[in-house]
């Protein structure tokens, strides 16, 4: 089965210190966004977290779910920590936690997208060129070359400020 890596350990300074993945929007929690796509795309799923995000630790064990505490010392340490641990060698995807999902099913398209490309790392991006969030590569390669997978910003919000939430909620999603 293939693995997602959903990176939940972040400290949430640019929303007051918040655990983002525990924010709720329109009755869901931002992290049951990502993992309703994730569950989409029926892959096999293990949620890192850090020792700052504790509410979202429980949260995600209590749903039963695989977690790994990181170090909490950066998203790249903690990733590589996580594939170190389980020595992951197969391609593997990763998604931020803190992302709004728009428009239903955009993961499982980037999927598919992933699993006939004969690029070992592809990047989801928004039309302007920023990231989303949302990746996949082969731990087997350092250094890979990368292709783009491009979508609508109003496909996914990467929710990082108040601003972004404030665009969710009062609809400000283009």
């Amino acid at each position: 089965m293939v693995l997602a890596i959903v990176m939940c350990g972040g400290r949430g300074s640019r929303l007051g210190f918040v655990e983002k993945p525990m924010i709720e929007i329109k009755g869901k929690k931002l992290i049951e966004h990502i993992l309703e796509e994730i569950e989409l795309a029926d892959l096999e799923v293990i949620c890192v977290t850090s020792p700052y995000a504790k509410k979202t630790e429980d949260f995600l064990r209590k749903r039963g779910l695989e977690v790994f505490r990181g170090s909490g010392l950066g998203y790249m340490e903690d990733l590589k920590e996580t594939i170190e641990s389980y020595g992951i060698l197969d391609p593997v995807f990763t998604a931020n936690s803190d992302l709004y999902i728009v428009r239903k099913g955009v993961f499982l398209e980037f999927f598919k997208f992933y699993m006939t490309s004969d690029h070992p790392a592809i990047s989801m991006i928004y039309e302007n060129g920023n990231p989303v969030g949302i990746n996949a590569f082969d731990p087997f390669f350092d250094e890979q070359r990368e292709e783009k997978f491009i979508i609508n910003e109003g496909d996914i919000i990467n929710v990082d400020t108040p601003q972004d939430l404030e665009r969710i909620v009062y609809g400000r999603i283009f």
